[in-house]
């Protein structure tokens, strides 16, 4: 007797989570719109190509408030200039390469790759409130070993592109 109850203590524990579960998700109705932003670069410059609505769940916001200035990372603004929504990504405007010695055994070194160019994309919610979004890097080293490459940047990240967001 004793291993019944204990499995319809389980089965009903189990129930409760994929209600609870389900209540959750049903809470927000644009939990599973985005935006799926695409774009270019070359060198520094970076643009917009595309932006299409798309249903998925977004990943949770990166912290909005108190994290180190340095870095890539991706904000949603709304119509007052408040960060709704922050993504930190891996740096997708590499301006480095990783070089390969000549003779076995060297070293490998990573060098400045100033003319490289791309196409990468940000995923951000698709929410009433979203108006804008900007993209922030920080610049590259100016000295040093690791002189002109972004991806150990020391400076803090600066504004690199803001647009709006079309409704």
């Amino acid at each position: 007797m004793v291993a019944r109850k204990s499995s319809r203590k389980s089965k009903a524990r189990k129930a409760a989570k994929k209600t609870s579960k389900s209540k959750a998700r049903k809470k927000s109705p644009e939990s599973n719109k985005a935006m799926r932003l695409t774009f270019s670069y070359e060198g520094k410059n970076v643009k917009l190509l595309s932006q299409q609505r798309i249903e998925m769940i977004v990943p949770s916001s990166d912290v909005l408030k108190g994290y180190g200035q340095k870095g890539f990372w991706a904000e949603l603004k709304s119509e007052r200039d408040k960060t709704l929504y922050r993504t930190v990504l891996h740096n997708p405007t590499k301006n480095d390469a990783e070089v390969f010695p000549e003779t076995p055994g060297g070293e490998i070194s990573r060098q400045p790759a100033p003319k490289r160019k791309g196409v990468f994309v940000v995923v951000v919610p698709d929410t009433a409130k979203g108006e804008e979004v900007i993209l922030r890097r920080s610049a590259p080293e100016t000295k040093g070993p690791t002189m002109g490459i972004r991806a150990l940047a020391s400076a803090p990240a600066e504004e690199i592109l803001r647009f709006k967001l079309k409704k």
